[in-house]
């Protein structure tokens, strides 16, 4: 498994500004309930940090509290936009959403992935969206099963290993 698109130099990410997701008629977007905590956890950051920011001085109090708004905004409708989902709502033993999922690839390594929302994805945690390539590959696979990934610098086979509901070890 390539680590090329992953560092351990790279700082954690924080939310960029932009709008909640929007949801087309019947469109569901999910979200672990650990990936909720997350986002709650942030929300409930960005308000204490809002009313630290209202005793602040005046010059720095202004543009603080239209970022720090404007971030509680975006984690409020995204949080409201989405529906939890646990690996439990999979067959036991097959790949789906909120699983952990160990592969091996054609040389030998494995890596384990756990399927998640896309706002809770992160390759250097090794949580995969749902939408990505690696995780439709993965969807419905059972330990033994084999997935071909389609990526830019052409395809690659992994074998699943193990799917688990928990994290492993």
């Amino acid at each position: 498994m390539s680590k090329a698109f992953t560092s351990e130099e790279t700082p954690e990410a924080e939310l960029v500004a932009r709008p909640p997701p929007r949801l087309a008629p019947g469109e569901v977007r999910y979200v672990t309930p650990e990936g909720q905590a997350a986002l709650r956890a942030a929300l409930a950051r960005a308000e204490r940090e809002l009313a630290e920011a209202a005793t602040s001085p005046a010059a720095a109090r202004e543009a603080r509290r239209a970022e720090l708004e404007r971030r509680a905004g975006f984690l409020r409708g995204t949080l409201a936009a989405l529906t939890v989902l646990g690996p439990e709502a999979a067959p036991a033993g097959q790949a789906g959403f909120g699983s952990w999922v160990t592969v091996e690839d054609e040389a030998g390594e494995r890596a384990t992935w756990r399927i998640v929302g896309p706002d809770e994805a992160d390759a250097r945690r090794r949580l995969v969206s749902a939408d990505a390539p690696l995780a439709r590959a993965l969807l419905g696979k059972r330990a033994g099963d084999t997935a071909t990934v389609r990526r830019p610098k052409g395809e690659v086979e992994l074998t699943v290993v193990e799917v688990r509901r928990t994290p492993p070890g």
